[in-house]
């Protein structure tokens, strides 16, 4: 009987009945309790949950059993065996008692605890800060779960300790951790207040108390920052170690030691966040001593993978930018405080920032060594793109009393680069226009494709900038320089560079949609135009010269800047610009237009076959364009042929203005062989007679020597236009007014008795004379009736000017109507038409023309 009624103190699987206990019933998984034990209140025995079960509360009415049967098996007892036996009985108990809880439980209890211990976390928050650390408020859910412990007998010892002990209460501790892997430092200490709590299998306990947290070694915990943030930091293994008071009830426990050690992968450490630029404003701040700086209010996204809510106060940042090899220390750039903001788990936090720039140092604007950029011009060029961009963000001194002074000592030494997406500002030129344009072509006798060889274009341009809505400040521009890609209809025609610093003065306007924007103004001078694309020069020159339509251009340009801002004046590289370019035709209808005037002709080097023929001409340019040629060579063509080189020499033409150009005839139709020779002949006839001529100019290889893809662009092309009349210095009079009558036979003088004539003939060339070899002519009367016939083969000369021929055979037709309108006209004059082929002969140079002419006057004399 004595042993039946002690079996439940040390087996709780045997009933007084001999049927299973709950010990030996199947164990459903683990699920925690509906019933919660708050914080520090001690539980009524009537409140316990077994694990597994329905609450027993059997148990009063069960220990009250017990206790009558005890009493009456004492009365029994002491009728056999009297006191003895109860005092043996109550010693080797206690005996029992006190080697299997003083000797043998701990140690198997502690095992049996830190296996079936479990905690699921349902909140952890920080709290406040304080002086040292932060208080973190823990609300989650404790309980033993005996099915997690591998051994038998641990799981049955501790599930009987347990059973007896119902609550735990554990004093004030404190936890350390280390990290063994740096050191061994002390990572920091966390203050922990009295808990109590219901250690039966599967009682589900609700805790929520507050923790105080102490950062322990700053530098080792800087060093583990550090690896984190540059992806080093492959493991970290941390050890814990707690000193915990226990006591269940009355019964102090004594003073456990608990220690632990947990190591997290790769895969468990947060990413860092990625941060993105929602608000940008930047802005002019005048500071008490007059200087100027920049101050900037920023909006920043960021998904902060935490797994706590907590308030993060104010702190005060230091801003760098990365510098130009990643060896080299990042370049301080300004200040920065964070306004208070809030962080919670699965949700993105937004931080406010603002911040002052008072100056830039010249590590910041100084090019880098081997390329053609600075830091600053890196930085701006990605957010301008809108390409992911760096910046790196260093603790600095307490901004404000509610920064708890040990988290500014953290920060201090940790530097946490902060990725962020530019904002690409799209259409930030937007107009961009071109007047007084000078074209200069290249030295003819530069080497092909060299800085010497290009043409020049030099212009006053006028750019229209956007401003944008972030940047609220003021700024002038007192210089620019550009490189551009010049494109016609999405093909690159070539590149103009403007390598040196052009002034620049900037203005600020409303623009016609009422938006603010910066009107840039500077002039561009003898900037090379490098072509690479002679399809699209070809397309472009039909456009402008040949079809007197304009021609849209897109220029995609990287401009260099001198921006004068109040923390002085710098230079930003690269700033990527975009903008349309109208180019509109030189002439709007012909060549006319020009108004050419000859001042001058003579003849120079001749041969037997060619000649060369110096003019000097007058032009008006009506356009607004200007421009200046060295030397040009064009093919003329007559009729499909070659005939002559025309080459323009020292030509400088400014917008709506009149100029002398130099233009040398070279004519040689020989060249084109007999085709060439008969061209010639018909095209001198033409020039003589005073006929309209229509010709073909155009390019070739050589047209302009240093620019043989311009030359081939402009072979594909031929413009035809009319020769124009023009006025020839010293020609005589015209009877109608005109400024000359530029005939070349001026009037005939008949001799009737002698049947001879006389010419009055007018020779354009200034220095030169032409000989007359031969001469067959008729004239006729009413263009039909012919009046006489002159073959004449006597060479004679005519001077410069006006002169008059020798008297020339004349074979009259007596029977003609002409005749006797000629006896008519005796003593007067009247009007012929003539015919004539004519040998001629200038210098070397002879040819043989064939000469038509209506209404000569022809006076008849006796």
């Amino acid at each position: 009987m004595a042993d039946e009624e002690r079996r439940p103190l040390l087996n709780e699987g045997t009933s007084t009945d001999g049927s299973s206990s709950h010990a030996d019933r199947p164990i459903r998984p683990f699920e925690l309790s509906s019933e919660s034990t708050p914080l520090l209140v001690r539980r009524d025995d009537g409140d316990i949950v077994a694990y597994g079960t329905a609450p027993r509360r059997a148990s009063a009415s069960s220990s009250a059993s017990e206790t009558s049967s005890l009493h009456k098996y004492s009365k029994r007892l002491s009728g056999r065996t009297g006191w003895q036996f109860l005092c043996a009985f109550v010693t080797l108990t206690a005996v029992m008692s006190i080697l299997v809880f003083a000797y043998v439980a701990p140690a198997v209890v502690k095992e049996y605890a830190k296996e079936a211990a479990v905690f699921k976390p349902t909140d952890i928050s920080i709290d406040s800060t304080t002086e040292d650390g932060v208080r973190t408020r823990i609300q989650g859910k404790f309980a033993l779960d005996a099915d997690r412990v591998q051994k038998q007998s641990v799981r049955t010892l501790g599930r009987l300790v347990t059973w007896i002990s119902r609550e735990v209460e554990t004093g004030q501790s404190e936890v350390q951790v280390y990290l063994p892997e740096y050191g061994n430092i002390l990572a920091g200490t966390a203050s922990l207040p009295s808990i109590k709590v219901n250690v039966q299998n599967g009682h589900t306990n609700d805790l929520d108390f507050l923790a105080d947290l102490v950062a322990g070694d700053l530098v080792g915990i800087r060093a583990v920052a550090d690896d984190w943030i540059e992806g080093k930091l492959g493991q970290l293994r941390v050890n814990g170690k707690a000193i915990v008071h226990l006591k269940s009830g009355l019964l102090s426990l004594g003073e456990q030691i608990l220690t632990d050690s947990v190591t997290f992968k790769d895969k468990d450490f947060p990413a860092l966040p990625e941060v993105k630029i929602s608000k940008l404003n930047v802005y002019d701040l005048d500071i008490p001593d007059g200087s100027g700086a920049l101050a900037f209010d920023v909006s920043l996204t960021s998904s902060i993978d935490s797994p706590l809510s907590l308030t993060i106060p104010s702190l005060g940042f230091e801003l760098l930018v990365p510098n130009c090899s990643p060896g080299d220390p990042n370049i301080l750039v300004a200040d920065a405080v964070t306004k208070e903001f809030q962080v919670q788990p699965g949700a993105s936090a937004v931080m406010n920032v603002v911040g002052t720039m008072q100056s830039l140092s010249d590590e910041l604007t100084r090019v880098c060594p081997g390329r053609e950029d600075s830091p600053l011009d890196f930085l701006v060029k990605s957010y301008m793109n809108g390409r992911p961009t760096t910046v790196y963000i260093r603790g600095a001194d307490n901004p404000s009393l509610e920064t708890p002074p040990w988290l500014a000592d953290i920060l201090k030494g940790v530097t946490v680069p902060m990725p962020f997406t530019g904002h690409a500002l799209d259409n930030l030129v937007k107009n961009y226009t071109m007047s007084d344009v000078h074209l200069s072509l290249p030295d003819p006798f530069a080497e092909p494709d060299s800085e010497q060889s290009q043409p020049r274009i030099s212009a006053l341009v006028k750019v229209l900038v956007a401003l944008p809505e972030q940047m609220n400040l003021h700024i002038d521009i007192p210089h620019v320089r550009a490189n551009a890609d010049v494109f016609y209809h999405g093909k690159k025609l070539g590149v103009m560079n403007i390598p040196k610093w052009q002034p620049a003065n900037a203005s600020y306007i409303n623009d016609t949609d009422g938006c603010p924007a910066l009107l840039v103004n500077f002039a561009i001078k003898d900037a090379p135009l490098r072509v690479t694309d002679e399809d699209a020069l070809t397309e472009i020159l039909q456009s402008l010269i040949f079809e007197g339509k304009p021609v849209d251009l897109r220029v995609v340009a990287a401009v260099d800047a001198e921006v004068a801002t109040k923390l002085g004046q710098f230079a930003v590289r690269g700033i990527p610009a975009e903008g349309a370019v109208q180019v509109k035709p030189p002439f709007s209808g012909t060549f006319d237009e020009l108004m050419p005037r000859l001042e001058s002709i003579e003849v120079g080097h001749t041969t037997d076959s060619s000649m060369l023929v110096k003019t000097r001409m007058n032009v008006t340019n009506p356009t607004e364009y200007s421009a200046s040629v060295p030397f040009a060579d064009f093919m003329m063509l007559y009729n499909g042929t070659k005939v002559a080189h025309i080459t323009a020499l020292d030509i400088a033409v400014a917008s709506k203005s009149d100029a002398t150009v130099r233009v040398d005839i070279m004519w040689e139709p020989s060249k084109g062989g007999q085709d060439g020779v008969e061209a010639g002949r018909e095209f001198l006839s033409k020039c003589v007679s005073g006929s309209n001529i229509t010709v073909t100019v155009q390019g070739h290889e050589g047209t302009i020597p240093a620019l043989p893809k311009l030359g081939r662009a402009l072979s594909k092309l031929g413009f035809e236009f009319q020769l124009p009349r023009m006025s020839i210095p010293g020609s005589p009079k015209a009877p109608n007014g005109d400024n000359g009558d530029t005939r070349f036979i001026q009037e005939a003088t008949l001799h009737l008795w002698s049947s001879t004539a006389e010419f009055t003939l007018f020779s354009p060339l200034p220095k030169t004379l032409i000989d007359i070899m031969s001469v067959q002519a008729n004239a006729y009367y009413a263009e039909h009736e012919e009046v006489g016939s002159i073959n004449y083969s006597v060479p004679f000369q005519v001077p410069p000017g006006v002169s008059k021929t020798p008297r020339l055979p004349v074979e009259m037709n007596p029977e003609g109507i002409g005749y006797d309108a000629l006896k008519r006209a005796l003593g007067g004059s009247l009007e012929l038409d003539a015919m004539a082929t004519v040998g001629v002969r200038v210098g070397h140079y002879t040819a043989t023309i064939d000469y038509h002419s209506k209404g000569i006057r022809a006076n008849v004399k006796i």
